[in-house]
């Protein structure tokens, strides 16, 4: 497995996260083997939501000995701070921690920032000074809310959908998360299931060293996949190309 800093956060990260709203649709113990799977692979980043019905809860029972070891990204679709609270804190209890190492406000038409009238950058600044989250996050599927996320220096890490069917402009924000120091999360790695090709969507990923891939998984099948792929990576040759190529032109 390799590992990667996050950005100015300093977090070493493996550069495959686990994401974990499939689990919603498995028992606890299926969740809690698929969870301790990749931790024994190698991951040590999970990806979570206070939306994900009770996935919190089996990602907190799995990690409950290993915490000092796994960093936890979790987030608040809440479009009020008030409300944010009490996401943030059912988080904390879900998950059966003290703290959250990254949490993220979800918006799509535009980037809460401190004194907004909407609160929520505000209570992510009382929580982080109250040692509750260490990190604030933000994620958004809107190309210019990333841009002035990663822009405005105000969070440390950017999730945003980027696949192998990326514009230019979206794989741009790569270069410009690397040179403002921000991380940056890719979610979406199979475009919401479109991807069929695994190795392909893998590999492409791979290219960029700063990049963090979230990847689901419901079966300890599909999260043995991930992890073979983390140790040996599909070589990016002309085959590989061409295979990328053609998946693009299909999709058109």
């Amino acid at each position: 497995m390799e590992y990667v800093t996050l950005g100015r956060t300093n977090l070493m990260v493996s550069r495959s996260s686990l994401g974990t709203k499939l689990l919603q649709d498995v028992s606890e113990a299926e969740a809690v083997e698929i969870l301790n799977t990749a931790y024994d692979g190698g991951i040590n980043f999970f990806d979570t939501s206070s939306a994900y019905s009770d996935v919190e809860k089996k990602l907190g029972k799995a990690i409950y000995s290993k915490r000092k070891n796994v960093i936890i990204s979790s987030g608040t679709k809440a479009s009020l701070g008030k409300d944010a609270i009490c996401d943030v804190e059912n988080s904390l209890d879900n998950l059966n921690i003290d703290f959250i190492d990254i949490y993220h406000i979800s918006s799509e038409e535009y980037l809460p920032i401190p004194g907004s009238d909407d609160g929520l950058y505000n209570e992510m600044l009382k929580f982080r000074r109250d040692g509750k989250i260490k990190f604030i996050g933000l994620t958004t599927h809107n190309i210019s809310v990333a841009n002035e996320a990663i822009e405005s220096g105000l969070y440390d890490v950017v999730r945003y959908p980027i696949n192998i069917f990326s514009s230019d402009e979206e794989l741009e924000l790569i270069k410009k998360a690397e040179k403002s120091d921000i991380g940056l999360s890719a979610i979406k790695t199979l475009c919401s299931g479109k991807i069929k090709n695994i190795p392909l969507a893998f590999g492409f990923l791979r290219q960029f060293e700063n990049l963090v891939s979230v990847w689901g998984a419901r079966n300890i099948d599909e999260i043995n996949k991930l992890i073979y792929f983390e140790s040996n990576p599909p070589t990016i040759d002309d085959k590989f190309k061409e295979e990328l190529q053609e998946l693009k032109i299909s999709s058109k």
